[in-house]
């Protein structure tokens, strides 16, 4: 029975999730989904070669997040947030954090909840004025309970769409460990693979690497570890510095050698030389 479902109870999303709570196998390959998915989103299906480089429609397959393992590697299901022509670059999350990209602004939420909650509760409200329906499935919650002393963190399964004043967001069985009143400070970060763009400047982290051109607001799989080659590098390619093995992303998503503060993404495979670097690397942003 979906989460919440009562006889009689209106549409909304908690009466829409069906719980999964499994991992599929098939082939020595696994698909991780989520706790909680949407009817529409169960897909139990593990995606080919083929479909791991073929960008899929705006209508989802799967929820975002969703995770595949295969001998090579791992990928994540994601949604472009814009158009991405060039195919040699890491890709990173645009999506600001909610305190600075500011509430009702489709970037999440900070402040406090709208309502208080009580143990148990799987649902909770925040004062987004403006969210489409399920923008916070695969969110975290984040709750700094300074009082008891507890951060507390939860997933959100997804949301209703909000109401012009409040946003009515869900969580899995059983709830809140605790009661929360309105005075407690929260945040609630968007799906980390819901809003993916190739990198621009030094304020995006790298989350991945796709093989293929992707069109804005549709779906596709993104790789996050394992082997991989192909990645632009940058005017000097990683592996001409000996000992210097780490591969690290530049500010436009191209492959460079260490540089102080970028961020690291895996480590170099090939044997390289003086005068010849490359990009078969090991790729480790995911776990």
């Amino acid at each position: 029975m979906p989460l919440g479902a009562h006889k009689g109870d209106e549409m909304t999303v908690d009466n829409e999730l069906i719980r999964i709570g499994e991992v599929i196998h098939k082939n020595r390959a696994e698909l991780w989904l989520p706790e909680y998915v949407m009817p529409d989103e169960i897909n139990t299906e593990i995606p080919t070669e083929a479909d791991l480089v073929t960008q899929h429609t705006a209508t989802k397959k799967y929820p975002w997040g969703t995770k595949v393992v295969k001998k090579d590697g791992i990928w994540r299901y994601c949604k472009a947030g814009a158009t991405m022509t060039s195919v040699g670059f890491l890709k990173g999350n645009y999506i600001q954090c909610p305190g600075k990209a500011g509430n009702s602004a489709g970037a999440g939420f900070e402040g406090a909840f709208y309502a208080a909650v009580v143990a148990g509760d799987t649902s909770f409200l925040i004062a987004d004025t403006a969210a489409t329906k399920n923008l916070y499935q695969g969110a975290l919650l984040v709750i700094y309970n300074d009082t008891e002393v507890r951060y507390d963190q939860y997933e959100v399964f997804g949301n209703d769409a909000s109401t012009g004043v409040y946003t009515k967001c869900y969580i899995g069985s059983p709830g809140f460990k605790t009661a929360h009143s309105t005075s407690i400070g929260i945040t609630v970060y968007l799906s980390e693979y819901s809003g993916i763009r190739t990198m621009t400047g030094g304020y995006m982290s790298a989350m991945g690497w796709a093989k293929m051109s992707i069109t804005s607001t549709y779906n596709f799989w993104l790789q996050t570890a394992g082997r991989i080659s192909g990645i632009t590098g940058a005017s000097t390619w990683p592996g001409r510095t000996q000992y210097y093995r780490d591969v690290y992303c530049n500010t436009d998503g191209s492959l460079i050698g260490y540089t102080a503060g970028y961020q690291r993404v895996g480590y170099l495979l090939a044997r390289t030389a003086s005068d010849y670097g490359d990009n078969f690397i090991m790729l480790q942003l995911d776990q």
